[in-house]
C-alpha cells in the first residue's frame, strides 16, 4: 500500500482555478462562503468529490446554513502548512448571512512514520479499515461508528471501508485514472473482440439461444396464422437478448465494472423487464436512428407496387385479348405438373399456329406485305406476353428462381430509383443519418433504459457532442466490425449454397450465420461499453 496522503494537502477548485490548503482553511472559507457544497475539492491524489460529500464539512456547511456554531477544526500534519490566499468570495445562495466565527485551528504534529497496515493509533493491531479520503489504516475500534455500519475516520471525518473493499476501490480509482490518461482508441477495439471469450460459457448459450430464435423468425415460410405468431415471438426473443446484452454491458461498463459478465441474468426472470421493455429499447432505437428511411421505404413500397400492380393488369388484359388464352388467368395459378405441361402444349400449339401465319403472309405483296410486317410485330409480343405469363404461373406453383429473384431485385431498385427524386434523396439522407445516428441511439438505450431518452434524437446528439472525435473513432471501429460480418455472411452462403430451397431461406447458412451475429453483436456492445467507461468523466456517467 502506497505512503499515506499529506494532511495538508487539499485541492479545491473553484471558477475553474484550483487551490491548495489544509483543512483548517477549508472550514474558513466555507465560514466566509468561498467555498460552496457543490465545489470540487479532494484530498492528496485522490479523486474528485463535491465538497458537501465530505462529513467533516457537510458539518460546517450545516452551522453556516443555520447560523450556528461550526465544530473546531483538529488538523493532523507531518509538514508545516504555507498558507495560501483564499479565492474570491463568491455569494452564497442558500446559507444564512449571520455567522459564528470559526473557532481557532489546533495543529497537532506528528512526524513519526505511519504504516498504512496498522491502525494508525494501535501500531500493533492490523488495520481492519482504510480512510477513503486521507488513506489511514484504523484497528475496529478507531473509526467513530453511526448506525453499526457507517464508519467515520476520527482524523478527516472521510468514510471508512473495509481493508478489503477499500484495497479493490483504490485500484479501480487507478484503472479509471489510467484510462482516462489513455483516451478511447483502436485497443479497445481488440479488447472488445477478445472480451467475449472470457466467457465462453456465456458466449456459447447466448448464441444457442440467438441461433433458436432466428430459424423462428424464418417461421413464415411456412404460412399460417400460427406460424406468423411464432416468428413475432421469436423477434421479440432476440430483441431481448441482443438489447438485454446491450443494456447489462453499457450499464456495467460505464460504472467501472470491466470484468462482469457481458450476458444479463436471468436467474430473476421477468416478463416486461426481460421480454418486452427490451422490444420497446429496440424499437425507440430503430425509430430514432431509421425513422425517416423506413417512412421513404414505406412511402416509395407502396409507390412501386402500384406501378407493378397496374403492369400486371395491363399485361394479363392484353393475353385475354388473344385467342385461347383462358389458360393464362393470373387469379388461377397452377397447382399440378399435368396442368403445367396441358399449358406448355398449348402455348406451344398456338406458337405454330401463328409462325405459319406469318409464312403465309410473307408471300403476299403491297398492302398484304404490310400487313404482314405489322402481324410479325404482333406476334412477337404476344409471344413475349404469353412467356411472362407462363413464366409467372409457373413460379407461383413451384418458388422463383435464383435469377428472376435476382431480376426482380434489380427492377425492384430501377423502380425506386426512378421515382421522384424528392423521395429518393430523402431517403438516402434517412439511411445516412441511421448509420451515423445508430451507435449513439444504441448507447442512450443501454444505460438510460428509457423509451423515450432513445427515441429523442436530441439526447442522442448531446452524448454525440461531448464524445467528440471518440465518437468518430466509434463510427469508423463499427465500419470495422460490419464489414467483418459481410464477409462472414459472404463466405457462408458460398459454402451452403447448394443447401438453398425456393422458398426458404438456408437453414444451415442461418444456423451458422446466427452464431457468428450474436458475437459480432457482443463485440459492438464491449465497443460503446468501453467508449462509455473512457468518457464518463464528460458523460457524468462513472460511479
Amino acid at each position: 500500500m502506497s505512503e499515506p496522503a499529506n494532511l495538508e494537502n487539499w485541492q479545491v477548485e473553484v471558477g475553474g482555478q484550483i487551490y491548495e490548503a489544509d483543512f483548517g482553511e477549508l472550514a474558513a472559507w466555507v465560514a466566509e462562503g468561498a467555498l460552496q457544497p457543490d465545489d470540487k475539492v479532494r484530498r492528496g491524489n485522490l479523486r474528485w468529490i463535491e465538497a458537501k460529500r465530505v462529513p467533516t464539512l457537510l458539518l460546517h456547511f450545516n452551522a453556516r446554513r443555520d447560523g450556528t456554531q461550526p465544530p473546531p477544526v483538529v488538523v493532523t500534519t507531518t509538514t508545516a502548512a504555507t498558507v495560501p490566499a483564499p479565492p474570491t468570495v463568491a455569494p452564497a445562495s442558500s446559507v444564512a448571512v449571520n455567522i459564528a466565527p470559526a473557532q481557532p485551528v489546533q495543529a497537532v504534529v506528528n512526524a513519526a512514520p505511519v504504516d498504512p497496515d496498522s491502525c494508525r493509533n494501535h501500531q500493533s493491531i492490523p488495520a481492519a479499515y482504510i480512510c477513503e479520503t486521507c488513506d489511514i489504516g484504523y484497528c475496529k475500534g478507531c473509526p467513530t461508528s453511526f448506525g453499526g455500519s457507517v464508519k467515520i475516520c476520527p482524523a478527516c471525518g472521510g468514510l471508512c471501508k473495509e481493508k478489503a473493499q477499500a484495497a479493490a476501490s483504490k485500484k479501480r480509482d487507478e484503472g479509471y485514472r489510467q484510462a482516462l490518461d489513455q483516451g478511447f482508441g483502436f485497443s479497445d477495439l481488440g479488447a472488445a473482440f477478445a472480451y467475449p471469450f472470457k466467457f465462453k460459457l456465456s458466449l456459447f448459450f447466448g448464441a444457442l439461444m440467438y441461433m433458436f430464435f432466428s430459424l423462428g423468425q424464418s417461421a413464415t415460410a411456412l404460412g399460417g396464422i400460427f406460424m406468423y405468431a411464432a416468428a413475432i415471438i421469436s423477434f421479440m426473443l432476440a430483441n431481448m437478448l441482443w438489447f438485454g446484452v446491450l443494456a447489462h454491458t453499457t450499464e456495467s461498463f460505464s460504472q467501472g465494472k470491466l470484468g462482469v459478465d457481458f450476458m444479463p441474468r436471468f436467474d430473476e426472470f421477468n416478463l416486461w423487464d426481460d421480454v418486452v421493455h427490451p422490444f420497446f429499447l429496440s424499437i425507440g432505437v430503430y425509430i430514432s436512428a431509421f425513422g425517416l428511411f423506413f417512412v421513404m421505404v414505406v412511402v416509395g413500397g407502396y409507390m412501386v407496387y402500384n406501378a407493378i400492380a397496374a403492369e400486371q393488369r395491363e399485361m394479363f388484359s392484353q393475353i385475354q385479348k388473344l385467342p385461347g388464352s383462358t389458360l393464362y388467368d393470373p387469379q388461377k395459378p397452377i397447382q399440378q405438373s399435368g396442368e403445367v405441361n396441358k399449358v406448355l402444349g398449348e402455348s406451344k400449339r398456338q406458337n405454330d399456329e401463328r409462325l405459319q401465319s406469318q409464312a403465309d403472309l410473307e408471300k403476299g405483296s403491297g398492302p398484304a406485305a404490310t400487313s404482314a410486317g405489322d402481324t410479325e410485330e404482333s406476334v412477337m409480343r404476344a409471344n413475349e406476353t404469353i412467356q411472362k405469363a407462363q413464366k409467372a404461373q409457373l413460379e407461383s406453383a413451384i418458388g422463383k428462381s435464383p435469377q428472376t429473384q435476382s431480376d426482380d431485385r434489380e427492377a425492384l431498385m430501377k423502380r425506386i430509383l426512378g421515382l421522384a427524386a424528392p423521395l429518393v434523396v430523402l431517403g438516402a439522407i434517412g439511411l445516412l443519418w441511421g448509420l451515423f445516428y445508430f451507435p449513439a441511439a444504441c448507447a442512450v438505450a443501454g444505460y438510460t433504459r428509457s423509451f423515450m431518452a432513445t427515441i429523442n434524437p436530441l439526447v442522442g446528439l448531446d452524448i454525440i457532442r461531448r464524445l467528440g472525435i471518440d465518437y468518430v473513432k466509434l463510427l469508423f471501429m463499427g465500419l470495422i466490425v460490419v464489414i467483418c460480418v459481410a464477409m462472414v455472411s459472404f463466405v457462408l452462403d458460398l459454402i451452403f449454397s447448394p443447401f438453398a430451397m425456393p422458398g426458404f431461406v438456408n437453414i444451415p447458412a442461418r444456423i451458422v450465420g446466427s452464431l457468428f451475429s450474436f458475437y459480432f453483436w457482443a463485440v459492438f456492445c464491449c465497443l460503446i461499453g468501453f467508449m462509455l467507461y473512457k468518457a464518463s468523466d464528460r458523460l457524468k456517467l462513472y460511479k
